[in-house]
C-alpha cells in the first residue's frame, strides 16, 4: 500500500495513504509522525491550525529517512484571507517544520471557521489567498496547491481566475457521508480528492449494516471504509497515534465488489459523531 501513489495534475506523485495528525500535541505529532514512517508512511499531513507543525517537522528530521521520499502536507489557516498573510504564513510553517519546501499546501477552508457554510462566502479573498498560492509554488516553497472544503461553486471561483489550477480538493468523505457530485465534478476538472477523516471519527465502527460487509471480507469495519475511499479515487489520511492502527491502516489489499460499493455508498448517514459532533470537520477556536 506504501508504494501506491496517484499524480496530480502537475505530474507530482502523492501516495494514496497518509497520516493524518489533527488533535495530536507537538510531542505526540513527533512520535506519530516517528512511528509512521517507521511503519512504511511516506505521507504526512498537518496544518498551521493544528498547532503541531513544529512537532511533525522534528519527526520528520530524526525519521533516518531522506526528505525528498517523504510527502508532507500543510494547510493555510482559515483566518487568512490576503495575500500578505497567507506569504508570510507560509513562511512560518516552513521555519517551524524545518522544511525547504512543502510538498502540499493546501486552504483549509473557504471561509474562516467562525463563518463556516455562511453567507459570507469570501470569493473575492480567497482568490487573493490563491494568488500569494501560485506565488510560493512558483518561487518552489511548494510542489503542489490546493484547497479544502471547497463546495462546487467555490472551486469554481478558484478555476475562473487560476493561473495554476488547484490539483487537490481535501473533503470529509467517509460510508455514510460521501459528497459524489463534488467529487465527480473535482475528478472531471483534474482535481484529486483527498478524504480526510475516512472512517468518519469512529462514528461508523457501530453500523451493523457496514459490519456485515466488512465481516464478508474478513477485514475491520476500518479497513473496509479506507478500501472503500481508495476504490473512489481518493486519498485516504486517517489520523491516529496508534502503531497497531496504523499498520492495520496500511492492509488492505483487497477489493470491495461493485454491489457492495453501492450498498456502502448509501449506507444510512451519520447523525451522531460523538464527540466531535460539534463540529465534524476542524474548526479551531470557534467563536
Amino acid at each position: 500500500m506504501f508504494n501506491e501513489t496517484y499524480k496530480l495534475s502537475n505530474g507530482v506523485e502523492i501516495p494514496k495513504l497518509g497520516l493524518g495528525t489533527w488533535l495530536l500535541d507537538d510531542t505526540q505529532a513527533t512520535q506519530a509522525v516517528r512511528d509512521a514512517i517507521s511503519i512504511g508512511y511516506r505521507h504526512i499531513d498537518t496544518a498551521q491550525a493544528y498547532m503541531n507543525e513544529a512537532g511533525v517537522g522534528e519527526g520528520i528530521k530524526s525519521c533516518g529517512v531522506a526528505r525528498e521520499e517523504l510527502f508532507i502536507t500543510t494547510k493555510v489557516a482559515a483566518e487568512l484571507k490576503t495575500y500578505d498573510a497567507v506569504t508570510q504564513s507560509i513562511d512560518e510553517s516552513l521555519s517551524k517544520m524545518g522544511l525547504d519546501y512543502i510538498d502540499l499546501l493546501i486552504i483549509h477552508s473557504p471561509q474562516p471557521w467562525a463563518e463556516f457554510r455562511e453567507e459570507n462566502r469570501y470569493f473575492e479573498e480567497n482568490k487573493e489567498v490563491w494568488k500569494a498560492m501560485e506565488d510560493a509554488y512558483k518561487a518552489d516553497k511548494v510542489k503542489a496547491i490546493g484547497l479544502s472544503n471547497f463546495l462546487q461553486d467555490d472551486v469554481e471561483n478558484i478555476l475562473a481566475i487560476c493561473e495554476i489550477k488547484p490539483m487537490v480538493n481535501q473533503v470529509l468523505a467517509h460510508v455514510s457521508n460521501t459528497p459524489l457530485e463534488l467529487i465527480e465534478f473535482c475528478q472531471k476538472n483534474g482535481i484529486l480528492v483527498e478524504a480526510y477523516s475516512p472512517i468518519a471519527h469512529g462514528a461508523v465502527l457501530n453500523n451493523k449494516e457496514v459490519k456485515v460487509i466488512a465481516d464478508k471480507y474478513g477485514v475491520s469495519i476500518a479497513q473496509l471504509c479506507l478500501r472503500y475511499c481508495l476504490q473512489l479515487g481518493l486519498v485516504v489520511i486517517p489520523k491516529t497515534a496508534n502503531p497497531d492502527h496504523m499498520r492495520n491502516n496500511a492492509e488492505l489489499n483487497f477489493a470491495i465488489s461493485d454491489g457492495d460499493m453501492e450498498t456502502l455508498k448509501n449506507a444510512e448517514h451519520i447523525q451522531d459523531y460523538g464527540e466531535h459532533s460539534f463540529f465534524p470537520v476542524f474548526g479551531g477556536k470557534l467563536k
